[in-house]
């Protein structure tokens, strides 16, 4: 199993090298660079003959449908290896034991769901019930585990966990301000549940939670174990019969942290189980090649396989593999006008290129919808605070009303970058799965979340 992991690792790597030309583009570029005579000729003459819409089908490599444009025979090549290489992003709903289901339909968070999702927003309600059924889904015996959070804010997952299913969790959360709103929160629905069933009392256990920072930089396994043992009133263990226990949960730590809670994982000998639904692999910091050994806490790459054969990732890649690929495919087909905004951006950049040199590729003000504002009123809301003034001339110049003309062509090219998104989140996934392998964990990644409600939707669990 392995060997077949190191393999499709590898495999993954000779494509995203082949295709970096394109993975690395910045779409701001678009008119800056010419990005779009860059494609290959049966690429471009392709795109020049499609609409917008026909590009859905580019994102949806996953299933087998019947279509009606005619691709190149690259991009059919490509799609059949994404379709072999890539995880799967689609979402099934599993049937659990009949021990699952017994104690989901008796849990207090079945039973009074409406109070655990009140004030929830549905993307977190999603998030949270199906994060709960995974840890419930494991083997029984794991809900004797203390649960860790680490990077908790404001507890709403910790709630379900305890107050709605029984388990002992304990947050740990650097914001004092979230740590206080967890606590506040956790008594109130600690008593609206007790007012509505007063024999709760007796069995809720409420999480626990700290305002602590953890140094993940510099992992004390020994230290980190005490300090659980002092806030849960652990005694220290006589016996290995009686040795504390805990797993570690995460919903979307951000960056390094997922790589960081997967070293704690490894080095406490107490820690026997992660769960982790990861996020931001933009924010990773990556191993340069020159000390490709001696930087053992960088977030990317983690095996020593990858480490060792020099694997390495752009920002670029890293931040299109965060993207929300079903919610854009969506767009591609229902309402496309709103993906105008990458010519304005595209168009803007080459203004403020020329006026600016030095700002080039400045964030600008996001949020601006293309449908409801023209290209001059896009232009001055999205520089506010930058100090720059644009003429009217430059806005309203033959140049750039030729380049808005091109806008479907941007779209075009933005979504065949897009296309290897799952290909890239799926290179990192299986680099933090073989670092576990090699260390002779018991780990998987499974979908938990639709990718519709959850983009970052694929969970790394792990046993020792």
């Amino acid at each position: 199993m392995q060997n077949e992991l190191v393999q499709k690792i590898s495999e993954i790597r000779k494509i995203l090298h082949s295709y970096e030309w394109l993975i690395d583009a910045y779409i701001v570029d678009f008119y800056e660079e010419d990005h779009f005579q860059r494609l290959p000729t049966s690429w471009r003459t392709c795109m020049e003959s499609i609409s917008v819409p026909q590009l859905h089908d580019l994102l949806r490599f996953d299933r087998r449908q019947t279509e009606s444009t005619i691709w190149p025979l690259a991009i059919l090549s490509l799609r059949s290896l994404f379709q072999r290489l890539a995880l799967s992003r689609e979402h099934r709903v599993c049937n659990g034991s009949d021990t699952f289901e017994k104690r989901w339909v008796n849990s207090a968070f079945h039973q009074h769901a409406g109070l655990f999702q009140k004030s929830v927003k549905h993307k977190k309600r999603h998030e949270i019930v199906q994060f709960a059924a995974s840890c419930l889904n494991e083997e029984p015996s794991q809900n004797r585990y203390t649960l860790v959070d680490i990077g908790s804010g404001q507890g709403n997952l910790a709630r379900a966990l305890s107050l709605g299913f029984g388990y002992q969790v304990c947050c740990l959360e650097q914001n004092e301000s979230f740590v206080q709103a967890a606590r506040r929160k956790d008594t109130e629905l600690w008593e609206k549940l007790v007012k509505r069933d007063p024999a709760l009392q007796a069995s809720m256990v409420k999480p626990v939670h700290l305002h602590e920072r953890v140094n993940l930089k510099q992992i004390d396994p020994v230290g980190f174990v005490q300090m659980l043992h002092r806030t849960l009133n652990f005694s220290e263990p006589n016996t290995d019969k009686d040795e504390f226990q805990f797993g570690l949960i995460g919903l979307h730590p951000c960056g390094d942290l997922a790589p960081s809670l997967l070293r704690l994982f490894l080095a406490c000998k107490e820690c026997r189980f992660i769960k982790l639904v990861c996020c931001c692999y933009m924010k990773l910091s990556c191993v340069k090649l020159h000390d490709q050994h001696t930087a053992n806490n960088y977030g990317f790459p983690l095996s020593e396989f990858c480490r060792s054969s020099g694997l390495m990732l752009s920002y670029q890649a890293r931040e299109i593999s965060c993207h929300a690929i079903e919610q854009y495919s969506s767009k591609l087909l229902e309402c496309y006008q709103e993906l105008k905004v990458h010519a304005y951006r595209a168009a803007l950049e080459c203004i403020i290129v020329r006026l600016r040199p030095e700002s080039k590729h400045s964030g600008l003000r996001g949020g601006i919808k293309a449908t409801e504002v023209s290209f001059e009123e896009y232009s001055r809301r999205a520089i506010e605070g930058m100090g720059l003034s644009i003429p009217t001339t430059e806005i309203h110049s033959d140049e750039t009303l030729r380049r808005l003309e091109r806008w479907e062509d941007v779209v075009k090219f933005y979504t065949l970058r897009l296309m290897f998104a799952p290909l890239v989140e799926t290179l990192i996934l299986y680099d933090r799965l073989l670092f576990l392998r090699e260390r002779g964990c018991n780990a998987r990644i499974d979908v938990m979340f639709d990718p519709i409600e959850s983009p970052r939707n694929h969970a790394i669990t792990a046993f020792k």
